[in-house]
């Protein structure tokens, strides 16, 4: 039987000539006109999508009595709207599409802050002297992982081969990982945090890992430690950090991504942390930001749903009691 599958945004062609070797109709929504919408809609048993601004997934659900699937293009998937998607659709995410592009831009935030080039000095006395600039090293630091996942297993990698670091993972079941020395469930955090020289988190955002850092954690840090977080901005409290960071000029921060208000990431914060010397901020663009990067992920998402399509189990299903 012929599976309709829908996209929402246009393909690259290595895709579309991926998906053309099965019995599919495929349609792509910008390609259509808005009157083609609702037949095809209710035709189709698959989704692939952002379901962000380009396609509002809780207006249409209810047209889509055929759904089974959806497929995102995004790793992350908290901006979906599980409360009404059916429970009999299956959800997957495209974790891992974005892993290597991440962990490098992680590991430039670590640099960067490592070494003071976070906040322009150009008196080498000013520069050395003050602890918000003076170099730290980086070789055969401790290294804490937050998230074992795609991206922070690359994370590790880099560190172990790059920079001899020793790395220490957290996850929900302290289940040993790939480039990890140790691993320990999330329940041990504040026993590693003040361990470590350099904190990454990858963390997705979900009903267990939002809020996970606040005061009590931030104040556990190690004199001098340096945290960069690429995976969402709810898992740390916004107003805990700005405390933090303003009362202890020692840590350094560094963020790719914020905090979300009236359902965006507001950028700026609605904290003043960007006026703080100890804080370093990019605008949520260590994964697609390049258009070589967005091809790949949803090459990625293709090639999962292939594996539905197959007959065979996709990677990466979402256990949507985690959102729910």
């Amino acid at each position: 039987m012929t599976t309709t599958i829908v996209s929402t945004v246009e393909l690259p062609d290595k895709a579309r000539e991926l998906l053309r070797n099965y019995d599919i109709d495929l349609y792509e929504l910008p390609r259509l006109s808005k009157d083609e919408w609702t037949d095809v809609l209710s035709r189709t048993e698959v989704l692939m999508c952002w379901c962000g601004r380009e396609f509002n997934l809780a207006d249409n659900i209810n047209s889509m009595k055929r759904l089974k699937v959806i497929q995102t293009y995004s790793a992350g998937v908290d901006h979906l709207p599980f409360s009404v998607i059916p429970s009999n659709i299956e959800v997957y995410s495209n974790a891992g599409a974005y892993s290597v592009p991440v962990a490098e831009h992680a590991w430039a935030m670590i640099l960067t802050l490592a070494k003071g080039l976070h906040k322009p000095v150009l008196n080498a006395k000013d520069y050395l002297g003050n602890e918000i600039t003076s170099p730290r090293k980086i070789i055969e630091s401790i290294l804490l992982v937050l998230g074992t996942g795609g991206i922070g297993k690359e994370i590790a990698r880099i560190g172990k081969e790059g920079f001899r670091t020793h790395n220490i993972g957290i996850n929900r079941s302290g289940k040993s990982a790939e480039y990890f020395d140790e691993v320990y469930p999330t329940s041990k955090l504040l026993d590693a945090l003040p361990r470590a020289d350099i904190v990454a988190i990858t963390l997705p955002l979900n009903k267990h890992t939002r809020g996970l850092i606040g005061k009590e954690e931030l104040r556990a840090l190690k004199r001098g430690a340096i945290v960069v977080n690429v995976g969402r901005g709810d898992v740390v409290k916004e107003e805990d950090l700005y405390e933090v960071l303003k009362e202890r000029q020692d840590i350094r921060f560094g963020t790719d991504v914020w905090w979300v208000h009236n359902d965006h990431e507001e950028i700026p914060p609605r904290t003043p942390l960007i006026t703080l010397p100890n804080f370093l901020g990019t605008p949520h663009i260590a994964g697609g930001a390049q258009m070589e990067i967005a091809e790949y992920a949803m090459i990625r998402a293709v090639e999962n749903v292939i594996r539905y399509i197959k007959g065979e189990i996709p990677m990466n299903r979402v256990n949507r009691d985690d959102y729910v």
